[in-house]
C-alpha cells in the first residue's frame, strides 16, 4: 500500500511539473554529439534521437547489450514454423508513464501510424513486410490485413513472406509503442517540433512505457530523465540521467577528465594516451563496431567494370599497413562486408599486397600505361587520411587518383546516380544481422540510392540473399551468409578496408555500465553510482 501511494504522489508531482530532481551525485551524466530534433519514434533518423527514445519507449522486444533480442512490452512470443505469423503476449503490468495500461490496441495504432501515408514517416521500411502494409502505405486500404488483436493482451503480426530478421526490426525505434487516443479522443501534442499527430504527452512531454521518463528538455543544451514510477520491473539503481549536447570531441574529453561526464567515447586520435595510462586503462571497454569502412568501386563505369582492374586495386594497396598506421591497429582488416561481431563473419585469405601482380592485371585489362580515377569523399579526418594513403599506393601502379571532396547531399546524389568512379564510405548496421550488410549493399534491386552504390550485380548473389531472408530459423543463417559474403569478396566490388573497434572509458564512480553492441541496447537498468561520502 505504501508503494502504491508513493507512485500516486510521484505521478501527481510530475503531472503538475513539480517533480523533485534527484540529488546531483545520483545522476548518470552522458553526452550526445548531436541534438535530437524529435523524440517521436516515427521520425527517429539519428543516434541521438534513437538513444533517448530507447529509454522512454518500449517495443514489443528490445536489444540487450549483447545485441540479442529480448522481451520488452511483450513477455513472450511464438513464431509459426513457416516464419510468417508472430503472436506476441503483452506484459499485463506494462504501463505508460501516465499510468494507463499498454494494450494491443496501442501496438496496432503505433504500427498503423508509422505506415500511414498521412504521417510520411521515413521508416516505413521497418514494418512494410507486414501483410497488407504496402496497400495501406499507398492509401489503397483503410487497415492492415496482417495486424490483429484477439484480445487486449495479444498482438498477431502476419508477414507477406518470411523474413528472418523481422524480430530485430521490431526492436528498432520505428516499432516502439506510443499511447493511442483514449475513448474520448483526447490527446496532447508530443515533445516534437511538428506535434499535431505525434505521441500523446504528459505535461508537454512524450508518453511512453519505457523504464525512464523525460522530465526536462532544453533544446540544443541538455535532456534529463527520471525513472518511470509505473514501470513494472525493478526500478533503476540511480535517480536520473542527464544528457548534455557536446558536439566537439575535445570538449567531451575535457568534460570527462574534469569529472563532469561519466562515459566518454574515446576518439582514435586520443586512444593511445588513454591506453598508456595505467591508472585508467582498466576503466576502458571495447566493442567491435557493426560498421565497415570501404572504398566503393562503380562496377558499371569504365575500367572498373573489369574484374581484373578491381582485383588490381585491391592488390595494389597495403591495407594491413593502412590499418596499423591510421587506426593504430585498433581495427580488423575487412575480407568481406560482415563485421566480426555477427554470425556470418569469416576469416578468409585477403587480397595479397602484390604491386607486381596488380600491374600485370592492369596490363591484361588494357591499362599497361595506367589509368585515371576519381575517388569522392566527404571531408572528414578519417576519410582524408585513408583516401590520401590509397592515392599514394595506387600512384605506384600508374593509377592517377584525383580526390574530390563534396558536402554530404552533393556527395550522396552523385554516388547514388552512378556518376563517380569510386567513393570512400562506411556502413553502420540498422540492426545486428548480416542481412543488413548483404541485402542493402549488394542486392541488384538496391543499385544506387538503395545502398548498393557500387552498382554490383550478380544473379547468384541475389538468389542466395533472398534465400537467407526467407530462412525461418531464428538462430541460423551464418553459413549461408558466409558463402554469400565470400562470393561477393571474390568479385571485388569494393576496395575493402577495415572494421573499426570502438572504445569507451567509464568513470570509476559508475558501476554496471555495459558498452552495447547496438547503441539501443543499454537501458541503464543495472547502472549504479558510488556517491562520494556514502558508506
Amino acid at each position: 500500500m505504501r508503494h502504491a501511494a508513493a507512485i500516486i504522489v510521484c505521478s501527481i508531482a510530475f503531472l503538475v511539473g513539480c517533480s523533485k530532481s534527484p540529488p546531483e551525485g545520483d545522476v548518470l551524466r552522458l553526452a550526445l554529439e548531436t541534438s535530437p530534433n524529435k523524440l517521436d519514434p516515427a521520425f527517429v533518423v539519428d543516434v541521438a534521437e534513437g538513444q533517448i527514445c530507447s529509454l522512454i519507449y518500449q517495443g514489443l522486444v528490445r536489444f540487450a547489450p549483447t545485441g540479442e533480442v529480448v522481451p520488452d512490452a511483450a513477455l513472450r512470443w511464438e513464431i509459426d514454423p513457416d516464419g510468417r505469423r508472430y503472436v506476441f503476449r503483452l506484459d499485463p503490468l506494462a504501463r505508460f508513464s501516465d499510468g494507463r495500461r499498454v494494450t494491443a490496441g496501442d501496438v496496432i495504432a503505433s504500427f498503423e501510424r508509422i505506415l500511414s501515408p498521412d504521417e510520411r514517416s521515413p521508416r516505413t521500411w521497418v514494418l512494410d513486410r507486414i501483410r497488407g502494409a504496402p496497400a495501406y502505405v499507398d492509401g489503397k486500404a483503410s487497415s492492415i490485413d496482417g495486424l490483429s488483436s484477439p484480445d487486449d493482451s495479444t498482438v498477431v503480426v502476419e508477414l507477406e513472406e518470411p523474413f528472418r530478421p523481422f524480430l530485430q526490426l521490431l526492436a528498432m525505434p520505428a516499432a516502439y509503442i506510443v499511447a493511442a487516443k483514449d475513448d474520448g479522443g483526447n490527446t496532447q501534442p508530443a515533445a516534437t517540433d511538428e506535434a499535431s499527430s505525434g505521441p500523446v504527452s504528459l505535461a508537454g512531454q512524450p508518453v511512453g512505457s519505457g523504464r525512464w521518463v523525460l522530465t526536462r528538455w532544453n533544446r540544443g543544451d541538455a535532456l534529463e530523465l527520471e525513472p518511470n514510477p509505473f514501470y513494472p520491473g525493478p526500478q533503476p539503481r540511480i535517480g536520473g540521467v542527464r544528457f548534455r549536447i557536446i558536439p566537439e570531441a575535445f570538449t567531451r574529453i575535457a568534460e570527462f577528465e574534469s569529472g563532469s561526464l561519466d562515459v566518454l567515447r574515446i576518439p582514435h586520435a586520443e586512444l593511445d594516451r588513454f591506453l598508456d595510462d595505467d591508472t585508467r586503462r582498466h576503466l576502458i571497454q571495447t566493442q567491435s563496431e557493426l560498421r565497415v569502412v570501404y572504398i566503393g568501386l562503380n562496377n558499371q563505369k569504365g575500367p572498373l567494370s573489369d574484374i581484373r582492374v578491381r582485383h588490381a586495386l585491391n592488390m595494389g594497396v597495403d591495407v594491413d599497413r593502412v590499418v596499423e598506421v591510421l587506426t593504430r591497429g585498433h581495427a580488423v582488416r575487412a575480407t568481406g562486408a560482415i563485421p566480426p561481431a555477427l554470425p556470418g563473419y569469416e576469416t578468409r585469405t585477403p587480397y595479397k599486397f602484390d604491386p607486381d601482380r596488380a600491374r600485370k592485371l592492369l596490363a591484361e585489362a588494357g591499362y599497361a600505361d595506367g589509368l585515371e580515377l576519381e575517388i569522392w569523399q566527404r571531408d572528414s579526418p578519417e576519410g582524408n587520411r585513408v583516401v590520401e594513403a590509397v592515392q599514394g599506393y595506387l600512384l605506384e601502379l600508374g593509377v592517377r587518383v584525383r580526390i574530390v571532396k563534396r558536402e554530404w547531399s552533393a556527395f550522396k546524389e552523385a554516388v547514388s546516380r552512378g556518376r563517380v568512379d569510386a567513393f570512400f564510405l562506411d556502413w553502420y548496421a540498422d540492426y545486428p544481422d548480416a542481412e543488413n550488410f548483404l541485402y542493402p549493399l549488394f542486392h541488384s534491386e538496391n543499385a544506387g540510392g538503395g545502398g548498393n552504390r557500387s552498382f554490383y550485380s550478380n544473379p547468384e548473389v541475389d538468389r542466395l540473399i533472398e534465400l537467407s531472408q526467407r530462412s525461418p530459423e531464428t538462430g541460423g543463417g551464418g553459413a549461408l551468409y558466409s558463402r554469400i559474403d565470400r562470393l561477393i569478396y571474390d568479385d571485388a566490388p569494393w576496395l575493402y578496408l577495415y572494421f573499426p573497434t570502438a572504445f569507451v572509458i567509464v568513470s570509476p564512480r559508475v558501476q554496471g555500465y555495459t558498452f552495447p553492441v547496438v547503441y539501443l541496447g543499454e537501458d541503464l537498468s543495472t547502472v549504479s553510482i558510488t556517491v562520494e561520502g556514502a558508506p
